[in-house]
């Protein structure tokens, strides 16, 4: 919890530098001026569409552990999942291997064993991100040999390890490694457990979810802009925000905080959208994203943590017994 807290703190420390830095640059006051024009009465509805975000990778986690037989009641998988967007604030996400520790604590499953479905979470989602970005790079003619290329790589490396042939000598040639040689047999199970979650019903389904999810942040970012009365459409919303969220992520900084709100703004700049009320749409959804997230995850791990003392005193009172 003391490093969880750290990560937090040095992630809130990181934003108020950017979010001090982006004011300074755009004009504080212009900025107070965008603030006053939206109408803070559909913000709720942006939170919400967030929340179905989260629903809905949910769901993928919730079909990934049970197509491993990781047997969870629903009310604690849903804690534990949630609990992972609380490491949203790492680079990359690759905090939410925390997901992985929480299962151990609660029902003794190894880490290599559930880790996998963090993985193919991560590349799931990096790689329906790109696949919408695609569409929009191409029909908007903006940023389509970054996207492409990076299609190309996390598209292969995906589809690579769903193609056993080629994957296991690859795997079976690390293992051989000094450095991998004495988790080699962990390695081995991992990717076990991966190639059932890589099957092509589970992979292009959850793919497919993984894009509808996305959308609803989208879907928030375009009532934003509409709020402010800008002519943005909700494809070029769907657009800027998978584009800056790729970007976010590929240059692995903490929650994306930086990279993510600049390359957001620009674009909607890039739409005549004043420089003020750019800024402030990519505020507030960052607010309704990042953040909201970092909370709903406070509140999974709590609710996680008091479950799991109930059922260790429950275990501890049987014993006894």
């Amino acid at each position: 919890m003391k490093n969880l807290q750290k990560k937090i703190l040095i992630g809130i420390v990181v934003a108020a530098i950017v979010y001090l830095g982006f004011s300074i640059y755009v004009d504080f006051e212009k900025l107070i001026e965008a603030f006053s024009l939206f109408d803070f009465r559909y913000f709720p509805i942006v939170l919400l569409l967030s929340f179905f975000n989260y629903y809905l990778r949910f769901e993928r986690w919730d079909y990934y552990l049970r197509v491993l037989e990781i047997h969870i009641p629903r009310k604690i998988s849903f804690a534990i999942f949630l609990g992972g967007l609380i490491m949203s604030i790492t680079p990359g996400k690759v905090g939410e291997l925390l997901k992985s520790y929480l299962i151990k604590e609660y029902n003794k499953t190894s880490i290599h064993v559930s880790a996998p479905v963090i993985l193919i979470e991560r590349l799931g989602d990096f790689v329906s991100l790109l696949m919408v970005a695609m569409l929009g790079a191409i029909y908007f003619d903006f940023g389509r040999e970054i996207v492409l290329i990076t299609l190309i790589i996390f598209g292969a490396f995906l589809f690579g390890l769903s193609y056993r042939p080629f994957a296991e000598p690859v795997i079976k040639f690390f293992s051989r490694l000094k450095y991998f040689h004495k988790i080699s047999e962990k390695i081995l199970v991992a990717y076990e457990h991966s190639y059932k979650l890589l099957r092509p019903i589970p992979l292009f389904s959850m793919l497919f979810l993984a894009a509808i999810a996305w959308g609803f942040e989208a879907l928030g970012l375009y009532i934003i802009l509409k709020v402010f009365h800008t002519e943005a459409t909700f494809f070029w919303s769907l657009f800027v925000y998978s584009f800056s969220t790729i970007v976010g992520g590929l240059l692995l900084v903490p929650g994306g905080i930086g990279p993510t709100e600049g390359s957001l703004t620009l674009l909607l700049v890039r739409t005549n959208i004043p420089l003020n009320i750019a800024f402030v749409a990519t505020f507030l959804i960052r607010i309704a994203t990042l953040w909201f997230a970092i909370l709903m995850g406070i509140f999974g791990l709590m609710y996680f943590q008091r479950k799991i003392v109930h059922k260790k005193l429950f275990e501890i009172e049987s014993t006894e017994e």
